[in-house]
């Protein structure tokens, strides 16, 4: 199975970075939170963004499509995904994806994600009314989460997008031989 798990804070890189590691490593390259979308479109017949899904149905019902959609990916052989910052949270998706894979956490500097985060939306569980607070808040939950469970930790502060493509190759478990 064997496959390459990014994780991290909203805005990170996961998906920018997991999509060019996967070319680079001829992978396939999977979102969680699309799965997650596909499995709601497939049991509704609705088409919804995931924050729009999560918004709609409440947090727990969006962790049930998340641990669904963990079942989907255990099926997947060796892709490079990039995991929703929610779905790491949750300490039985965590030990069942440890098992297929090797968790990455892609850890930008805090000053930039706070930037790029509130610079756009506002996540939706992040309080409209105090966002930076929210930000610290989240930030402090989960930080130590991120580390205790990452394989491997890329610190991504100072260095190029060829340096953490590179990195992230170099931490693929390698396919076997035929």
């Amino acid at each position: 199975m064997s496959h390459i798990l990014l994780f991290g804070f909203k805005k990170c890189g996961k998906t920018y970075f997991g999509m060019k590691a996967a070319q680079k490593l001829h992978r396939e390259f999977v979102e969680s939170d699309h799965l997650v979308e596909e499995l709601y479109t497939a049991e509704y017949h609705q088409v919804l963004p995931y924050r729009e899904i999560a918004k709609k149905h409440g947090f727990s019902f969006f962790q049930e499509l998340e641990k669904r959609a963990v079942s989907l990916l255990l099926q997947k052989r060796q892709c490079v995904v990039s995991l929703g910052g929610g779905l790491a949270l949750d300490p039985e998706n965590v030990t069942r994806l440890q098992e297929a894979g090797t968790f990455i956490y892609l850890k930008a500097p805090k000053l930039i994600l706070k930037t790029r985060i509130l610079s756009g939306d506002i996540p939706h569980y992040f309080d409209p009314e105090k966002p930076e607070h929210s930000f610290e808040t989240i930030y402090q939950e989960r930080e130590p989460i991120y580390e205790r469970i990452a394989s491997h930790i890329i610190h991504m502060g100072g260095k190029t997008e060829e340096e953490i493509i590179k990195e992230i190759c170099q931490l693929a478990p390698r396919k076997p031989l035929p």
